[in-house]
């Protein structure tokens, strides 16, 4: 590894700025994320992260992970909710080569824990200022358009979340236009599937051993609009990554078109104390919604799920309209 350089060497860019807001509205997960892209000089260099000045220092891993993290210099802070003050907080990086720190940044944020995320719930991406004042963001570079929320670098699980902990039944319809896909292949950053998705019951990504976590599940389930090669032969697909998977079959397969705009709909409800039943569909923005439901599936319930909602991009550069939540009969 090169053994000289300066501060100069070193670019730190925050996506969603230096002064930053959680829990306005409510909030949708266990864990906050914090994001950019840190470029260093070479591979010797190391970068760590205090919270409030205080307790331990974390050593965060910048990308590309082939997973969460995208681009080289990615990250991802991810902190617990209940390690946060209310009100004014502040993350603290450190950026060092052989212990000689290069640069420093300082994060500042506030945090809200009472707040209770509004259901019914809509975005109208034309009235957003940023993208935190309407949704959180869990992974990946948005940017807001005249369009609504596009995804800027294609990777696997871009991820918007909103709602709160406690939304048991409800339904999520927002539209979506197909800009760019990475065609599906064994390995990274596909593994195998290309796809939009909106995903319910969610609690946060669960612990593991790496930084970011990795592991989505459990959640309620992930509902996802499979791309394939030319656009060709689509589906949806219904998975909570555990316990059930079901998949759209062959006669119903459907091929779409880059740059039109579609509509697509998930609802999750539960029929009795042990079933939970999952549906979705998906249609041209031009044409009337269908009655049936394109796919649908059942899980059988092994413990108490509710959560927030996401909307997912996984190796599809695409852009998501506005955002419609309802609740449904408890």
């Amino acid at each position: 590894a090169c053994s000289t350089g300066s501060e100069n060497e070193v670019k730190v860019d925050i996506w969603y700025g230096q002064e930053q807001r959680f829990g306005g509205l409510g909030n949708p997960q266990r864990q906050i994320n914090i994001l950019g892209n840190i470029q260093v000089p070479d591979d010797s260099c190391r970068v760590y992260y205090t919270l409030n000045g205080q307790g331990r220092e974390v050593e965060i891993t910048l990308g590309s992970d082939l997973h969460r993290l995208a681009m080289k210099g990615d990250f991802n802070i991810d902190i617990d909710r209940s390690e946060l003050r209310e009100g004014n907080n502040h993350v603290s990086l450190s950026i060092r080569r052989q212990g000689k720190e290069l640069l420093s940044r300082t994060i500042r944020f506030t945090y809200t824990s009472a707040n209770t995320w509004p259901l019914p719930y809509y975005v109208d991406w034309s009235e957003a200022l940023q993208l935190q004042d309407v949704v959180e963001v869990v992974d990946g570079k948005w940017e807001i358009t005249t369009a609504g929320a596009h995804i800027k670098e294609q990777y696997y699980d871009r991820v918007l979340a909103f709602g709160n902990n406690s939304w048991t039944n409800y339904e999520v319809e927002t539209s979506v236009v197909f800009h760019d896909y990475v065609p599906p292949a064994e390995g990274p950053p596909t593994y195998n599937v290309s796809h939009v998705a909106i995903a319910s019951r969610w609690p946060g990504h669960d612990r593991d051993s790496l930084q970011p976590d990795r592991k989505w599940f459990p959640l309620g389930a992930t509902s996802e609009f499979r791309i394939t090669d030319d656009y060709d032969s689509c589906r949806w697909r219904i998975f909570d990554g555990e316990n059930f998977f079901v998949e759209q079959e062959s006669p119903d397969f459907r091929s779409i078109q880059a740059g039109k705009t579609y509509r697509l709909k998930h609802r999750v409800e539960n029929i009795s104390d042990t079933l939970a039943r999952y549906s979705v569909k998906f249609w041209p923005a031009v044409e009337e919604e269908p009655e049936q439901w394109d796919l649908q599936a059942m899980e059988v319930l092994i413990r108490r799920e509710t959560g927030s909602a996401l909307l997912l991009a996984h190796n599809t550069e695409v852009t998501f309209g506005n955002i419609s939540v309802i609740p449904l009969g408890e």
